[in-house]
């Protein structure tokens, strides 16, 4: 009788420790910082209604709004020089470079060499080399060399505003134009005595809790330019099939034909109507120790070497291009502009997600929720469709370390886990309206993930190949 109470008391026990372990941390990570500006121009079908819908978009939960007054320009008048074309390939090497790093970071992290493969038959590689042309095909109404000069032009606009200064501004400057470590403390959840400048700067400590800042939250600060097009399903599928060819006659009949099969397949499942289409071109904030050292040393509270100085810069890393349906056949209640809106906001959300799974720099940590007993944890994230998750997509467990010595955060891997087929939350701005229309039901606000490990409740995912 004494064992059985002792093991009784035991299991209670352990599951008020699973609990107290997995309270809701689902806010406490540092999220990357994100700036949206739109690129306008004149000659765009239901330009009006598009802009109007972009500047209501909201800023998606994974990232902090570090928005500037800018938020869109026209680039009907803009010519580019001989001279921005070589600051705009300074900038785009300077965005490979930082591309790199970030891949050779997280390469030792990934030990899992299938992580990228899935398995199938004769059927499903040529299936897949269809989807695959067409997914790649799906951006645009514009050629390489167009796209290259839309991003130069992005860039251009970019310089004129000095935006990597607003960037830097909206992190340290308060209205009174004084310096100010406020938003970096509450973004990084750092003690407000810890992080003061004058402090930190006294001792080795101090000044590795301002690389721990930079490194988490100045570096991974971005800025996304976008350009809608809106055009019709035939006009869609004509320029997919045209560019999933070109594309896959360079590998093969096999490939040309699995191309073909997919373009057919997506016009069949395409509804009718009129469709929105965004390429989204990706800019990086450069911070790397050397100017962390020249602001920190010698422009803190020296506003006039501030305002002269020409450390502030950005990178280019790519673009992606993504397409979101009008869906008028559903949306019989709403007018035209309302479901160009839709599309236009969910165009865009999908081409985030499209930038986040293609460079490694990009890609955000997501909050881990853990519940149920401990020999049977359900495993959870608040991510969806609208970040563009499939099942069977892999996402590496991290378990954030911050060293009271080093005063530095790192992340180490304690798992990987993959998205279940049977579980994925469709959380795609007017989903839920959607499915009340057609009679479909979704009965839970969360992504389920298979796996097995010791987890909890705040440790992080993050996307693998």
């Amino acid at each position: 009788m004494k064992t059985v109470v002792l093991l009784l008391v035991t299991f209670v026990f352990s599951q008020i420790s699973f609990a107290e372990k997995n309270e809701d941390k689902g806010s406490d990570y540092r999220r990357s910082s994100l700036c949206l500006i739109m690129l306008d121009e004149s000659k765009m079908p239901h330009r009006e209604v598009i802009k109007e819908a972009f500047l209501s978009l909201p800023m998606p939960d994974k990232y902090n709004d570090h928005n500037t007054s800018v938020r869109m320009f026209c680039k009907d008048t803009m010519q580019l020089t001989t001279e921005d074309n070589k600051a705009f390939k300074e900038a785009e090497r300077a965005g490979v470079l930082g591309e790199n790093r970030a891949k050779q970071k997280n390469s030792g992290e990934d030990s899992d060499k299938n992580a990228g493969k899935k398995k199938g038959g004769f059927g499903k590689m040529v299936g897949g080399l269809g989807r695959s042309a067409v997914s790649g095909a799906t951006g645009g109404l514009v050629n390489e060399t167009a796209n290259s000069e839309y991003a130069a032009s992005a860039y251009k606009f970019l310089q004129q505003q000095n935006m990597a200064k607003q960037l830097f501004n909206r992190w340290f400057r308060t209205q009174d134009s004084s310096f100010s470590m406020n938003l970096v403390q509450e973004r990084g959840m750092y003690d407000a005595s810890a992080i003061d400048i004058e402090n930190a700067k006294s001792s080795a400590r101090g000044m590795a809790l301002l690389a721990d800042a930079g490194e988490e939250l100045i570096n991974n600060t971005f800025v996304v330019v976008t350009r809608f097009h809106y055009l019709s399903k035939d006009e869609l599928v004509a320029q997919i099939d045209a560019t999933a060819q070109a594309v896959a006659n360079q590998l093969g009949s096999y490939a040309a034909l699995g191309a073909k099969a997919g373009t057919l397949a997506l016009k069949a499942s395409l509804g009718a109507g009129y469709y929105v289409q965004s390429t989204s071109y990706l800019f990086q904030l450069n911070w790397n120790d050397s100017i962390a050292g020249i602001f920190y040393n010698q422009l803190w509270d020296n506003p006039e070497a501030y305002e002269q100085s020409d450390i502030f810069s950005l990178k280019y890393i790519g673009s992606e291009k993504a397409w979101a349906n009008v869906k008028a056949g559903i949306f019989t209640d709403k007018s035209e502009s309302e479901l160009i809106r839709i599309a236009t906001i969910n165009a865009t959300d999908a081409a985030l997600a499209k930038l986040e799974k293609k460079y490694e720099v990009f890609k955000t940590k997501t909050p881990m929720i853990v519940s149920g007993d401990e020999k049977a944890p359900v495993i959870t994230a608040k991510i969806g469709m609208k970040e563009g998750l499939e099942a069977g997509d892999k996402f590496e467990v991290l378990e954030k370390i911050f060293d009271p010595e080093t005063q530095r955060t790192s992340y180490k891997r304690k798992g990987v886990v993959k998205v279940s087929k049977d579980q994925i939350w469709d959380n795609r701005f007017m989903a839920g309206e959607e499915r009340a229309l057609e009679g479909k039901t979704q009965d839970f606000e969360e992504t389920r993930f298979e796996g097995k490990g010791n987890y909890y409740t705040g440790m992080l995912l993050r996307q693998i190949k």
